[in-house]
């Protein structure tokens, strides 16, 4: 199985404590990054990214094909096949260039997305077309009668980083207090539950009135 974990440089070297991203789940603290790339991480992909947002740098016009490290980046980004309606997470969803390389498309994360098989095939031959996407939100698509669908991704909310040094946790730890138990006394005093041989039954009395009598059961 192929797990896809996205760890800051500085993080993984133990200099920086910024959270790893860890495909189909989450953020998750640098410490467990750490730990899961010591524990059985057979090959690293570098991704070079933008210092000012952490996007990954275009290719442009020098290569066509989308590299290894970019098509991961776009699992992430998208997390699915981008087309409404569809929750296809399969890792062969295919790269596909939105405006196409014969028309002047870059190879570039804006410039891309992964439509599974289906849905790449539908992209070229039907008038469903995709909108550009960013480097944050995969594309949208416009429908053959005009209608824009809005981009959809993986939906999480966005973490509270304190929860993740363990502070907010341990704050949460000392102010929590066990839940009351009731008196040992009032267990003991409690009365016993009515005897079960005892049954009540209502029978008819005379005027047409129903009588309660009391009738014990046979034992034996």
């Amino acid at each position: 199985a192929q797990v896809l974990l996205t760890v800051p440089v500085l993080s993984l070297i133990g200099a920086g404590e910024e959270p790893a991203t860890l495909d189909g789940y989450g953020p998750i603290p640098a410490s467990m990054a750490r730990q899961l790339v010591a524990d059985g991480a057979e090959s690293f992909h570098r991704v070079l990214t933008d210092p000012r947002d952490g996007a990954p740098l275009e290719i442009g016009r020098t290569s066509y094909r989308v590299p290894t490290a970019m098509r991961q980046w776009l699992r992430i980004r998208d997390g699915k096949c981008p087309f409404p309606g569809c929750n296809n997470h399969s890792l062969d969803n295919e790269a596909d260039h939105l405006l196409a390389w014969a028309d002047g498309g870059t190879t570039g994360i804006t410039n891309l997305g992964q439509p599974c098989h289906k849905h790449h095939r539908l992209k070229h031959t039907s008038a469903w077309k995709p909108t550009p996407a960013t480097q944050n939100k995969p594309p949208g698509w416009v429908s053959p009668s005009g209608r824009h669908y809005q981009s959809e991704h993986q939906d999480w909310e966005p973490p509270d980083w304190l929860s993740f040094t363990g502070r907010e946790f341990q704050h949460e730890q000392q102010d929590w207090e066990p839940p009351e138990l009731p008196d040992e006394t009032q267990i003991h005093d409690a009365e016993p539950p009515e005897d079960p041989g005892l049954t009540q039954n209502l029978v008819p009395g005379q005027g047409g009135f129903p009588e309660r009598v009391a009738r014990h059961a046979q034992h034996g």
